[in-house]
């Protein structure tokens, strides 16, 4: 029945154009923006998580740039120290040579004290941004490495690195620090009763590492290690044998080391009072803050002396620069993680809110021929009440 109040087809025909330029609209604004979620109205899970990521991602991109600011740091202080290293050995040569008969020890001394007047510039020029981790005026560092993500904010990462003196730094006082604990390990218990064992003859010294450890029988059925560090530092450890009830010799008298089911472990160590890498000895191989050098062989200081104090402070040094290396190997790995990490951010927004083109733009054009035939379903429409006017003779 056709009405003159209410036209369902060409109502009909409006709705189906509107719903056609609606979807159109959307459609174009992908193809414009490149982006099926541009608003948390499109998918407001995706478009959530995808802003968390963006968020993420910028975090690990600033950690990157940071630890290019790191590296850069360590890379200028390892330049400092390989001239560093340059400079001990012109000395160590030049110190031999003083060993020998007829050494001319004036000409020498010029020498020496022109290498530790280089010494100390090395050392003051190793700033970056002022940040220099060879004059004493960094304790530790914690260069900021990456980002750990959670649901609760996250947390940012960092490389800690203790900063060593080779200059500079006021001398310490030697600390102390005790420490106890209980070993059950069985493995354990019985590589130190093959030490124990080796130290109820004789003191037993071993080298591990850049320790010296010296091993001694300290007692029926106690153990005592001693090791000394490069720069002094020694730590004691007594190991006490316990039986399974938990009591030691003095209380058990047939208990022996090998037969023990258990350690008790007391462990101290001291710090010892250096001022930094490059005095070695009680000797500043820099020559001192003056205008005269005090590194000079002769009666105080002699050749030999002053040669040994030269390759422990190598010795020290080489270490040092060892930690930074290896500090430097992880902010390269803490890089590398960080990149492909961001790569994987971008993949999983981009999976989330791009849109696929492809599909788009065939959509698009599907959508246009919609809206053209849903205009010309609305105008047949429209045209089909101007019939009702001509039954009346209009």
């Amino acid at each position: 029945m056709d009405s003159i109040l209410n036209n369902s087809a060409a109502l009909s025909a409006l709705q189906a154009l509107q719903m056609t330029q609606q979807s159109l609209a959307t459609v174009q604004n992908q193809v414009s923006t490149g982006l099926s979620v541009a608003t948390a109205a499109d998918n407001s899970s995706y478009w959530s998580i995808a802003t968390q990521l963006n968020v993420d991602s910028g975090i690990v991109t600033a950690s990157n740039s940071a630890l290019s600011e790191g590296q850069s740091v360590l890379s200028t202080a390892t330049s400092a120290i390989n001239s560093v290293i340059t400079t001990l050995n012109s000395m160590a040569t030049a110190l031999t040579q003083a060993q020998n008969p007829g050494a001319q020890i004036g000409d020498i001394n010029t020498s020496i004290a022109s290498l530790g007047r280089q010494l100390t510039d090395a050392v003051n020029g190793a700033s970056f941004n002022g940040l220099n981790v060879l004059n004493g005026s960094q304790n530790t560092l914690n260069f900021v490495a990456g980002y750990n993500a959670s649901a609760t904010g996250g947390s940012v990462n960092v490389i800690s690195f203790a900063a060593q003196a080779l200059t500079g730094a006021a001398a310490t006082t030697p600390s102390t620090t005790t420490t106890q604990s209980t070993i059950t390990d069985p493995t354990t218990i019985t590589n130190l009763a093959t030490l124990y064992a080796a130290g109820n003859s004789t003191n037993t010294t071993l080298s591990y590492g850049n320790d010296v450890i010296t091993v001694a029988a300290s007692g029926p059925a106690a153990l005592t290690v001693q090791s000394e560090d490069l720069y002094g530092n020694t730590t004691s450890t007594t190991y006490t044998a316990l039986d399974a009830n938990g009591n030691n010799s003095a209380t058990d008298t047939s208990l022996t080391f090998a037969t023990a089911s258990s350690l008790a472990v007391s462990s101290t160590t001291t710090t010892s009072a250096t001022s930094n890498l490059l005095t070695q000895g009680g000797i500043d191989l820099t020559g001192g803050t003056g205008a005269t050098s005090t590194f000079q062989i002769g009666t105080t200081i002699t050749a030999a002396n002053a040669l040994t104090a030269v390759n422990q402070a190598l010795a020290a040094v080489t270490n040092y620069s060892a930690q930074i290396g290896a500090t430097q190997d992880r902010m390269t790995a803490a890089n590398t993680f960080n990149t492909a990490l961001n790569t994987n951010y971008s993949n999983g927004v981009s999976g989330l809110v791009d849109a696929d083109m492809n599909q788009a733009s065939t959509r698009l054009q599907a959508l246009q021929t919609q809206e053209q035939l849903g205009i010309q379903s609305l105008s047949v429409a429209n045209q089909n009440a101007q019939l009702i006017l001509k039954l009346f003779g209009l």
